[in-house]
């Protein structure tokens, strides 16, 4: 038998659960709103974490948050707190996501450029690698001035790097 990690288990509980409520979509879009706000705000993570502060109190704080919508994520996330376990919130949405993904037939590529796409770029990109892939495409985009021009793509275990930069470099180790 494997050993899977804390956030494998979280997560499979999760999807299981918004599965049988026909909510997967939604608490998709809601953990991942969760876990974006976490992070950029990482002292929070810290505040309902605090083990001076009784577990209710940190609820509270999580509710005042979040919103004391009493939905599926809402009570995933005060789980979280109950069990100690909010801090591995990124491994749980990391691993939510695959699921949600295989599922829905959904590519997660992530996209580098040198200057943010254009929503022309966009749609042709997600066309493009949609067909390549046979998969919807979602794109995680980032912006790289140091790239000159061009974009790296990077899906699963396959990166293809068309910057201006490597493209120069190339250039330069072959003259």
């Amino acid at each position: 038998m494997t050993q899977q990690t804390v956030g494998k288990v979280y997560a499979e509980g999760l999807f299981l659960l918004a599965q049988e409520e026909h909510r997967e979509t939604q608490v998709y879009r809601e953990l991942n709103e969760a876990a974006d706000v976490m992070a950029q705000h990482p002292e929070f993570t810290e505040l309902v974490d605090v083990p001076t502060l009784d577990i209710s109190e940190r609820i509270a704080i999580l509710r005042r948050v979040i919103g004391d919508g009493a939905g599926i994520t809402e009570n995933f996330l005060c789980l979280l707190v109950e069990k100690h376990r909010f801090r591995r919130l990124q491994e749980i949405r990391a691993d939510f996501n695959k699921l949600y993904h295989k599922a829905f037939g959904i590519a997660e590529v992530f996209v580098t450029s040198a200057v943010a796409l254009d929503d022309s770029q966009r749609e042709e990109l997600k066309s493009v690698l949609g067909r390549k892939l046979g998969k919807t495409v979602e794109l995680r985009e980032s912006v790289d001035p140091s790239l000159l021009g061009g974009m790296v793509v990077q899906y699963g275990d396959t990166r293809m790097d068309n910057s201006l930069r490597t493209r120069m470099q190339q250039f330069k180790n072959h003259a």
